[in-house]
């Protein structure tokens, strides 16, 4: 049997190779954590929480949805993202599933947010954001909120095997102590995919999802779970 020509077919050669350097990679990975997150950093344990609230995902940065009211808490623009409303929802959906079977976490849904809103800002129409935040721990009985906001989320253009455009998604999560307003733990997730041989820090992410094109909610979903992950383990 003839060795193959790799010079007459050069895709087949450079599949190989990329495959190997795959193979390789993802091996030391998961041997010796070699390629860390770049966003990897040692955090401060917090100090005792017994109850914390978890609120929707920030809809300031979503475009209005005039069908139903929303819990807007930033003073962004809401043109300023052109997020859809469903998108914000989504990703809501998904933070809300990382904590509802953690009894230390209280779920805020959308409507009860609204009511609180619209009750503190009866009492104080100025109020600050950080004390609206402040306030429904207080109602809630709570020690601290997680308040989180969705600044980009962009959809591949294409499909898992091959695409013309990443997903991107960029969100914050903020835990704030209700008693002083303080923030105790804060977590920033920007991420635009990028192929395997674009970027091998990237190596733990394909580990987990597999060699594929990720949609704008799978990669969310990646990096909130990564976040409440680590929220859990600062915990006492």
């Amino acid at each position: 049997m003839k060795p193959i020509d790799f010079r007459r077919y050069p895709a087949v050669f450079t599949f190989i190779l990329q495959s190997y350097l795959i193979a390789v990679f993802l091996f030391l990975q998961g041997c010796n954590g070699f390629f860390q997150r770049g966003d990897d950093t040692r955090q401060t344990p917090l100090p005792m929480l017994k109850r914390i609230a978890i609120l929707p995902m920030d809809r300031a940065s979503a475009e209005p949805n005039l069908k139903r009211s929303e819990c807007l808490l930033s003073g962004l623009s809401p043109e300023a993202y052109g997020i859809e409303p469903e998108a914000s929802g989504d990703i809501t959906r998904l933070l809300f599933q990382n904590f509802q079977d953690d009894q230390r976490f209280l779920i805020v849904s959308e409507g009860r947010c609204i009511g609180l809103l619209n009750s503190q800002l009866a009492s104080d129409i100025k109020a600050s954001k950080l004390r609206l935040i402040q306030a429904f721990g207080e109602e809630l009985k709570v020690d601290a909120v997680l308040y989180s906001q969705l600044f980009r989320f962009e959809d591949r253009i294409g499909t898992k095997y091959s695409v013309e455009r990443p997903a991107s998604v960029a969100f914050t999560l903020q835990l704030i102590k209700v008693s002083d307003g303080t923030t105790l733990w804060r977590h920033k997730f920007d991420q635009t995919q990028k192929g395997l041989m674009e970027n091998l820090l990237e190596a733990g992410l394909y580990k987990k999802v597999g060699l594929r094109w990720l949609t704008a909610i799978q990669l969310a979903d990646h990096g909130l779970n990564y976040a409440a992950d680590e929220l859990k383990k600062l915990l006492p």
